[in-house]
C-alpha cells in the first residue's frame, strides 16, 4: 500500500515539475494562472471539509448502531482504536494544512512563502529553492509517515492476534469435544483482533493517503507557481 501511494506521489511530482525550457507566464496569462491556483486551493479546502463532514457522520452513525462498542470489545488490545484516533488527528492536520496552502495560493500577497522566496533570491541565498521545497512539502513527509504507520499498526495487530491464537492452542490439554469447543471460542478472540486491526489499518491508510495526495498535488502547483513568478521577475529586471 505504501508503494502505491509513493508511485502516485512521484507521478504527481513528475507531472508538475517545470521543464528546463519553461517560459514563465506574464501579464494576463500569469494573472489567470494565479487565479486558477487560488480557485483550486479553495476547492481543495472545501472538498476536504465535505469529506471530513462525511467521515464524522459515519463516526456518529457507527456510534449510534453500536459499532464502536463491538470494535472495543472485539479488539481488547486497543490497536484498532489507536489507528482510528491517529486517523482523526492526521485528518485534522490535513484540514489545517489545506487552509494554509489556500492562504499561500492567494495572488498578490506581500508576505508569505512567495515573498520570502523572492527575498532570499535577492539576497543571493543558494539554498532558497531548497527552503521553498521544505516549506511547501516538508511537513507532508511527517504526515505520510503517520499514514504509513496505520498499516504497520494493522499488521502488528494481526501478529498479536495470531500469537494469542497459538498460545491458546499450546495451552490445550486434550482433544475432547468440550475441550475443542472451548479452544475454538478462545481462538475467536485472537482472530477478531487480527481482523479488526487489519481492517482499521487499511481503511484509515486509504483515507489519509487520499488527503495527503491531494495536498501534495496542491503544494506542487504552488511551488511551480512561485518558481515561475520568480523567473518572471528576474526576466523583467534583466530586460
Amino acid at each position: 500500500m505504501s508503494g502505491f501511494w509513493q508511485s502516485m506521489r512521484e507521478r504527481n511530482r513528475a507531472g508538475t515539475a517545470l521543464p528546463a525550457d519553461y517560459a514563465p507566464p506574464g501579464g494576463a496569462a500569469g494573472a489567470a494562472g494565479a487565479a486558477d491556483l487560488s480557485a483550486l486551493a479553495q476547492r481543495l479546502f472545501w472538498g476536504w471539509a465535505l469529506l471530513a463532514g462525511v467521515a464524522f457522520f459515519l463516526i456518529w452513525w457507527m456510534q449510534r448502531h453500536g459499532w464502536w462498542v463491538r470494535l472495543i470489545e472485539g479488539d481488547p488490545s486497543g490497536i484498532s482504536l489507536l489507528i482510528v484516533l491517529l486517523g482523526v488527528v492526521v485528518t485534522g492536520w490535513c484540514g489545517r494544512r489545506a487552509w494554509r496552502l489556500q492562504a499561500e495560493a492567494q495572488p498578490g500577497l506581500a508576505q508569505g512563502w512567495r515573498a520570502r522566496y523572492l527575498d532570499e533570491l535577492r539576497r543571493g541565498q543558494p539554498e532558497a529553492t531548497a527552503l521553498l521545497s521544505e516549506r511547501t512539502h516538508g511537513p507532508h513527509e511527517t504526515a505520510w509517515w503517520f499514514a504509513a504507520a496505520t498499516i504497520k499498526l494493522g499488521l502488528l495487530g494481526t501478529v498479536v492476534g495470531f500469537i494469542l491464537m497459538s498460545m491458546q492452542i499450546g495451552q490445550s490439554q486434550g482433544f475432547e469435544l468440550a475441550e475443542v469447543q472451548k479452544l475454538l471460542q478462545q481462538m475467536t478472540g485472537g482472530m477478531a483482533i487480527a481482523l479488526y486491526t487489519t481492517l482499521a489499518g487499511l481503511v484509515v491508510n486509504l483515507w489519509l493517503g487520499l488527503q495527503l495526495l491531494l495536498l501534495d498535488r496542491l503544494a506542487d502547483r504552488l511551488a511551480a507557481d512561485i518558481l515561475a513568478d520568480a523567473a518572471a521577475t528576474s526576466t523583467v529586471r534583466g530586460a
